[in-house]
């Protein structure tokens, strides 16, 4: 087995080193340390306290909430304009729940340690992992409520390895954890929306847990334990695949429907289902460069990745198409010293993959503001920036684009110094929601079966009906291969159209992934189908 720490790139830049006789000692401090396994975030002893109260002032900001000595771990936007968000190392150590209209005052508070939070999408089910020296306690909500959670689980002697061990499914049926009582191979919890936990799968032999993202339904979980991901089946309680990466690094999603995984380090790898087993579908390096995060729509159509140079001095940003390892754009922050080390923390899309947003560390000459939100395109598109006092931790954007919520430490998370802010981020971007998978369903839009080998019969329809409509085949490439236009959707009787994996001409296609992409005058969808032979 490798070695897991063989050098560390950090400088500690603190003109304040010396500190006054008395100064207070922060209790614990985060820290990111490269090694040749991938970078790896860290708790470690804090250096003498540095006062800084910057105020935000941005005109994108509609609120925000700053905490003297709590940090801010995590946040995560939920229903009814709702923002979930946990802190942890000073009082108040706490879950904490917004409304967007609040003005950053709580709605409530749940008080505990060491709160790791997530909540779901389209669903008003709020989860989150209080961790104290007797182990994790798994606590749930439904609704904004009062704070009373729906029921505790707890796991004595378990602790938190990974700075990413909570994953919410969208439709908020399943909350997915990872830890392990110390030293021990990672473990997979599972618990549904009402009380029951579902599986304590141990990955034994493969190591300590480091990261865990869950499709939108809640059907596959796929999770680091050390250097292999594991994609769990909750419905049949088994390991669908296990992916072997050669090394350990948190860089790792999965899609919508649970049949993409992209993870890496020095070179991004998308992985298909295929009906037996995932495959690599492509792969792409900008070369000296690692992955430090990656984030795939729920549709399957978007993969964003974001790299950083040994020097941590910049970001690189990556955008793909699913069907092309050719990006479709790349962003470079401006580069900065690098002394404090610049570095994307978190990222979050839209289930269109039209936007996603960014949160990084920042950088000592504050260079690059520490969120920005893109908007996809085809080209460049930096939205909106957001400077923050300090370092980002966690982000999350809404389905249709229109807010944002990030949180994170006051001070930069490689200088000593407590405090916290989180804040509401507005937009003008304006449209009909981007939630392509609305568990209402406004629009009907499925292929079964899917994978196919003769032909799959796709389902369209829509709550109010609709004209003109147009489904357009593309293949890998972008090459348009057959087209169904001026479609009309019934809105009681949904529209059935059969696909024999012919283009245009009626020419037999290659077995392959092809991607149907649904156009109405106020909606564009696309979903992947595969062909067999």
């Amino acid at each position: 087995m490798k070695k897991l720490f063989v050098f560390t790139l950090m400088i500690f830049f603190n003109p304040f080193l010396w500190a006054a006789p008395g100064a207070a000692l922060q209790d614990d401090a985060l820290f990111i340390r490269d090694t040749e396994n991938g970078p790896l975030i860290v708790q470690d002893k804090g250096l003498p306290y540095i006062d800084n109260d910057v105020s935000i002032n941005d005109a994108s900001v509609v609120w925000s909430n700053y905490l003297a000595d709590a940090i801010y771990l995590t946040t995560s936007n939920t229903g009814g304009g709702h923002v979930f968000a946990g802190t942890y190392l000073n009082p108040p150590k706490e879950a904490e729940l917004f409304e967007l209209t609040g003005g950053g005052i709580p709605l409530w508070v749940y008080p505990g340690n060491e709160f790791y939070t997530d909540a779901g999408d389209a669903a008003f089910t709020l989860g989150a992992v209080n961790e104290d020296a007797l182990g994790i306690n798994v606590i749930k909500w439904t609704g904004p409520g009062t704070g009373t959670p729906d029921w505790v689980d707890t796991f004595a002697t378990y602790v938190m390895s990974s700075y990413g061990p909570v994953a919410m499914s969208d439709d908020g049926s399943t909350f997915a954890v990872i830890a392990a009582p110390s030293g021990t191979d990672a473990h997979l919890m599972l618990f549904d929306a009402d009380s029951a936990n579902l599986v304590d799968y141990t990955a034994a032999g493969l190591g300590f847990p480091r990261y865990v993202k869950i499709n939108a339904d809640g059907r596959y979980t796929a999770f680091i334990a050390l250097s292999t991901i594991v994609v769990y089946d909750r419905d049949s309680l088994n390991v669908r695949s296990q992916i072997s990466m050669g090394f350990t690094n948190s860089a790792l999603d999965i899609s919508g429907d649970g049949n993409l995984i992209a993870y890496g380090w020095p070179t991004l790898r998308v992985m298909e289902w295929n009906g037996t087993t995932y495959q690599e579908l492509w792969s792409w390096s900008p070369g000296g460069r690692y992955v430090s995060k990656i984030a795939i729509s729920n549709d399957g159509s978007t993969i964003v990745s974001c790299w950083y140079p040994t020097a941590h001095n910049t970001i690189k940003i990556a955008v793909h198409n699913v069907g092309s390892s050719t990006p479709l754009w790349t962003y470079d922050y401006p580069v900065s010293s690098g002394v404090y080390q610049e570095s994307a923390a978190d990222i979050d899309i839209t289930n269109s993959g039209k936007y996603f947003i960014i949160g990084s560390w920042g950088d000592a000459d504050n260079t690059n503001p520490e969120v920005h939100i893109f908007q996809r395109d085809t080209t460049p598109y930096v939205y909106y920036t957001v400077d923050m006092p300090g370092s980002v931790f966690s982000v999350d954007i809404s389905n249709d684009g229109t807010y944002a919520t990030a949180c994170g430490k006051h001070i930069h998370a490689n200088v000593s110094g407590r405090g916290g802010d989180i804040v509401q981020i507005a937009t003008d971007i304006i449209g009909v929601s981007e939630d392509t998978r609305s568990y209402s369903q406004p629009i009907i839009f499925d292929a079964h079966p899917n994978p196919f080998t003769k032909v799959t019969k796709v389902t369209l329809g829509k709550a109010h009906g609709a004209e003109g409509i147009g489904l357009r085949v593309y293949d890998i490439s972008g090459k348009e291969v057959k087209s169904f236009l001026h479609i009309t959707l019934d809105a009681l009787h949904p529209t059935l159209l059969s696909w024999d994996g012919t283009d245009d001409l009626g020419r037999k296609l290659p077995a392959g992934v092809y991607f149907a992409e649904l156009q109405t005058d106020e909606h564009l969808e696309t979903k992947k189908l595969i062909m067999i032979k």
